[in-house]
């Protein structure tokens, strides 16, 4: 009887995944028992075919984009040979740090002058302080001022793509080692999004296109792409995705009312005045960039709590199909609790990481409390981080409903 039973069981959750599969053409098996590659290897070159569209126009679009800059003057790397610090000394109000004026022997490593030696003069002040090493590599603006006349250059900053390229590079490898083939699928839709916002969704923003729109586009396109690599199609992902695009809704929402209430808009943050005068040579809508923004900051915090709310709860109806609606929405708003309690704390805690230089300045000159969450930054900051937040904890039990209706689904038999 127990053995009968078991078996019951088993085809039931055979028979809810074979469903899937049916209805939703792929369903949670694509990828294992070999054929995964039908279905990975055409949407890898779809996707590869629209990220090179994306590469291609946004690259012509970015040949018209207004340059306030000399177009002279290009940065390439360069040696540090020789340093002269006969002129620098320890500032007044205290501190290591020597300030003043620093003369540098640099050798140009690349560009039209790559192998030529020039002397710049590089001024260490509080607020801009590049102190090179002898034999380190930084980075100079070179700008050439016509045939017969030495090029002017400035020391501009340390050579930081080592660092960076370590970091992406343990990023990628992490990925991998932790999750596998799923952490391959992870990187290529985390690769597409960057694609999609660098070279579609900017230069569409750029040449006056609505913000707020490109960036629901960006986040349905990013959050479809990305479950989709990583789970294939199948209920799990379905339930993933709506969720997304509901707590992406309700993020900006809420950023929305806090706008109105708080009086806040693209106009609030800086380089606002760069972006008038280019909202002036392309309609740039800058009063909406706050927002379009907002909304993709929040995406990636409302995708992990709607693809683990799915995950857990598919689990638990794995394990027994036979529990009801009201069974597995609990079961999933159990583990809701917990990631969207997690989550929105991690949210808010970037957004202060990030605010912290400019806080322990804003406090460091005695600016009174009313005065600072007044303030256009932090106001700004505040708005941004709690508007992500409260979209996590809306998307977290509507996951856990999402999937309690979509699990238990069965179409009918057609007849």
């Amino acid at each position: 009887m127990g053995n009968k039973n078991a078996k019951a069981a088993k085809a039931a959750v055979n028979g809810s995944v074979g469903c899937s599969e049916k209805i939703f053409g792929g369903g949670e098996r694509v990828g294992a028992g070999g054929r995964g590659w039908r279905f990975y290897v055409p949407l890898y070159a779809v996707l590869a075919v629209v990220a090179a569209l994306f590469v291609f126009t946004g690259g012509e679009a970015a040949k018209g984009f207004i340059n306030l800059g000399s177009t002279n003057i290009k940065y390439v790397k360069a040696q540090v040979l020789e340093l002269d610090n006969s002129q620098l000394a320890k500032p007044e109000y205290g501190g290591d740090r020597l300030t003043g004026l620093q003369t540098v022997k640099l050798k140009l490593l690349e560009g039209e002058f790559a192998g030529r030696t020039v002397t710049v003069e590089n001024y260490l002040l509080s607020d801009f302080y590049v102190y090179p090493e002898v034999g380190k590599t930084v980075v100079a603006s070179v700008e050439n001022r016509g045939e017969g006349t030495a090029p002017y250059c400035l020391l501009v900053s340390h050579y930081r793509m080592p660092g960076i390229l370590f970091l992406l590079i343990l990023f990628a490898v992490m990925h991998i080692v932790t999750c596998g083939v799923k952490g391959i699928h992870a990187l290529a839709g985390l690769a597409f999004t960057m694609v999609t916002i660098f070279f579609f969704t900017i230069p569409m923003i750029y040449y006056g296109h609505s913000p707020v729109l490109l960036a629901i586009a960006t986040g349905m396109i990013s959050a479809t792409v990305s479950l989709v690599l990583l789970n294939g199609i199948g209920r799990k992902t379905l339930v993933a995705v709506l969720a997304s695009y509901l707590g992406f809704c309700f993020a900006g929402v809420t950023f929305s009312i806090f706008s109105m209430l708080g009086n806040v808009n693209g106009y609030n943050v800086p380089q606002m005045g760069t972006l008038a005068y280019f909202s002036a040579q392309t309609g740039l809508q800058v009063e909406h960039i706050l927002f379009a923004g907002v909304l993709i900051a929040s995406l990636g915090g409302v995708m992990d709590v709607g693809i683990s709310v799915a995950s857990a709860v598919q689990e638990v109806f794995r394990a027994d199909p036979s529990l009801s609606r009201r069974s597995l929405y609990r079961a999933g708003l159990e583990v809701a609790r917990d990631t969207s309690g997690t989550m929105s704390t991690t949210l808010i805690l970037v957004f202060t990481g990030g605010s912290l230089s400019t806080l322990i300045a804003m406090v460091a000159y005695g600016i009174q409390v009313n005065r600072l969450f007044n303030s256009d930054f932090i106001s700004v900051e505040i708005g941004q981080g709690l508007s992500a937040s409260v979209a996590l904890l809306l998307t977290a039990p509507l996951s856990s409903l999402l999937a309690s209706l979509i699990y238990k689904w069965k179409p009918k038999p057609v007849a």
